[in-house]
């Protein structure tokens, strides 16, 4: 009897221990991702057409960033700046520039899979220039200053950006930024430069001031609200404002994009989920990266590049081919748009095969 009940036990034990490698071999084959973020944007179909930002070089201007992570070749980090505490090496008090910059460089690491997560950035196939701006504890509310944000810009345009990501909104409440600022300043050479500026909408949604957040605000500069799962607005991206003055396509924000529970890297190796029109502003800052890929005779340097023009070519593109959601649904004007998901939600395909007839 005794040995019966052994016998039993084991056969038990032996079931249980089948059904956790199971589950441990589904979730291997079936790692968690961003899978439906690239979807929404066609990021998918420009990835299966094998563009991967290779040739492509982005500003990102943040928190910093933790290089040492295993998602990350730190071979296409060509450059650092610390216009805060002037560290010559990389690094990441925040976690937020890290986690941003996982979205767009990601390279799907053995160890991720391992982990169970599917790790593809956007652009990996890009180089990254890394401005350290953002103190610790402020990026929330838009932090830094002038000076601060307006040397990581110089940094990135001196150093051959195509794209500068500011993953930041600019609170007005928090810190005293105008059209007459350092920062505005080089915003504008950066554009004269023919380099993209993308920044967040802001997340001041629940709060909102009546326009989205500066940099953003800026004509020339791209701005991004933050779409969930369902293509909902999500509660905290901020709203724009429909002055008289406004033209097409400089409407704010101009597009939307994924930014609710965006998986990505975090310091120390490890992962998680974030929320905001920062994670949004990425993803459209990777697919101007897949685009410049594409069509490299748009990059600063290239020579269909007419700096201010060119800007405006793309913003136009992206509001003529935008997914219409939300309450732009049904409304078959291309230039429709309003306040809350802007010209709509970004089609990273739509974008290419319009601008190839350019």
């Amino acid at each position: 009897m005794q040995n019966r009940r052994i016998v039993v036990l084991f056969a038990i034990l032996v079931v249980i221990l089948i059904i956790l490698a199971s589950l441990s071999l589904i979730i291997m084959a079936v790692p968690r991702s961003n899978l439906w973020a690239s979807s929404v944007t066609q990021i998918d179909k420009l990835h299966e057409l094998g563009f991967d930002g290779t040739g492509v070089t982005i500003g990102i201007i943040d928190t910093g960033l933790s290089m040492d992570h295993h998602e990350f070749d730190a071979s296409t980090f060509v450059a650092w700046i610390d216009t805060i505490n002037n560290n010559s090496q990389f690094y990441d008090d925040e976690d937020h520039g890290t986690h941003v910059a996982g979205i767009l460089a990601s390279k799907e690491s053995i160890q991720g899979r391992l982990s169970g997560i599917n790790m593809k950035g956007i652009i990996s196939g890009a180089d990254f220039i890394v401005a350290k701006s953002i103190p610790r504890n402020q990026y929330l509310f838009g932090g830094g200053n002038d000076s601060t944000i307006a040397d990581g810009l110089k940094f990135c345009i001196e150093n051959g950006a195509d794209i500068i990501l500011l993953s930041m909104g600019m609170s007005p409440d928090y810190v005293d930024f105008n059209e007459s600022s350092k920062t505005s300043e080089m915003i504008d050479q950066a554009i004269e430069n023919g380099i993209f500026v993308v920044a967040p909408a802001g997340n001041d949604g629940q709060n909102d001031d009546g326009d989205v957040c500066f940099p953003a605000i800026l004509d020339n500069v791209i701005a991004v609200g933050a779409l969930s799962n369902g293509n909902a607005l999500l509660s905290f991206s901020s709203r724009g404002h429909q002055y008289p003055s406004s033209q097409h396509p400089n409407k704010k924000p101009e597009l939307v994009a994924p930014g609710d529970r965006i998986l990505s890297t975090r310091v120390n190796g490890a992962y998680g989920e974030l929320s905001g029109t920062s994670q949004a502003s990425a993803h459209v800052a990777g697919v101007i990266g897949l685009l410049l890929d594409a069509y490299p005779e748009y990059r600063h340097d290239g020579v269909k590049n007419y700096n201010e023009t060119t800007i405006q070519l793309f913003k136009e593109i992206f509001a003529k081919t935008s997914r219409k959601v939300g309450s732009l649904m049904g409304n078959e004007d291309e230039w429709s748009h309003d306040d809350l998901y802007g010209y709509g939600l970004i089609q990273a395909y739509e974008a290419y095969k319009e601008l190839a007839k350019h």
